[in-house]
């Protein structure tokens, strides 16, 4: 194998492990710190990401009113900012990873793409209902589907890293058993 295509493995396995230990790390910080922390200023009521299934209107109104000032700025200068590093790092880990399980296989690659743009969109509804304090039925309609779609679309690509991991081990465990290493 020639030094070239070895040294681009050798960066794309360390750009994978560095933005699977920044995935974790973020996701650490956010549901064992900020997630918590701004629940508390909303009397319990779950913040919009973590409602998995989304949300009826009146239920995200039923937030807003209940998130006081200090929750709200938490959530704005804290939370979303975090929370816009999160799918560049997962979608970075996702990918690089999906390319090892499956390589040749592009467009299963990309697929952490269509969560990440899920992600974001929900991001950026959560910024214009915190703002706006009382959205309209549309914005949480939009907002409640993007969460939706990113809850969708996360479980996608895990069972579909499930997939490549155990196709991975079964062709590994196949080549020891016949002796083809």
């Amino acid at each position: 194998m020639n030094k070239g295509k070895t040294g681009t493995r050798n960066a794309a396995f360390w750009l994978l492990i560095v933005s699977g230990v920044l995935t974790a790390g973020i996701c650490l910080v956010m549901n064992l710190w900020l997630i918590p922390a701004i629940e508390g200023h909303a009397g319990g009521l779950r913040v919009f990401d973590m409602r998995s299934f989304g949300y009826t209107p009146a239920e995200g109104r039923a937030f807003l009113t209940a998130l006081d000032e200090e929750g709200t700025a938490l959530y704005l200068t804290r939370q979303l900012p975090l929370d816009f590093l999160y799918p560049a790092a997962y979608t970075a880990f996702f990918v690089l990873l999906l390319r090892r399980l499956f390589a040749g296989r592009t467009l299963l690659c990309l697929s952490p793409l269509l969560l990440t743009f899920a992600d974001l969109t929900e991001n950026v509804c959560s910024i214009l209902l915190l703002r706006q304090g009382n959205g309209s039925d549309l914005l949480l309609g939009v907002a409640s589907t993007a969460t939706l779609i990113k809850s969708v679309l996360m479980a996608a690509v895990f069972l579909l890293l499930l997939v490549g991991i155990v196709r991975s081990f079964l062709r590994r465990t196949h080549k020891k058993i016949t002796g083809n290493a």
